[in-house]
């Protein structure tokens, strides 16, 4: 029996399959709907579809009794201003860099990855 993945739906013929909302799905089509980043680790979902983190939580709105932070003149919830590398909560004052105006990593984890230093990252 063939098995189609439930994100391309096209037959799944690799040796390996994700199983993600009691579907399969092609490891490269487990991707938030959003940003189409892959996702990897864990995931979101709201409706059938998939998101990451960040995404999930910013697409649910600010609410007036939410706590949040400020990064430039943008609003987080306190469970999206996380770094992404180490996923530790970023507290007020603290320093750290932003990729893609809306992702962020601490300055330790800055510091100790060559490959966040190559992008393109504003702090």
């Amino acid at each position: 029996m063939m098995v189609h993945c439930a994100g391309c739906e096209r037959p799944i013929l690799d040796r390996f399959l994700l199983n993600v909302l009691d579907r399969a799905w092609h490891i490269k089509c487990v991707q938030c709907c959003e940003c189409k980043c892959n996702l990897t680790e864990k995931c979101f979902s709201r409706e059938g579809k998939l998101y990451c983190k960040n995404d999930f939580f910013s697409s649910q709105g600010i609410s007036p009794s939410d706590l949040v932070r400020k990064a430039r003149n943008k609003v987080f919830h306190l469970n999206c201003f996380t770094c992404m590398v180490c996923n530790k909560q970023l507290s007020t004052g603290e320093e750290l860099y932003i990729i893609d105006e809306n992702k962020f990593v601490c300055k330790e984890d800055y510091l100790n990855s060559p490959t966040l230093k190559e992008g393109s990252l504003n702090s």
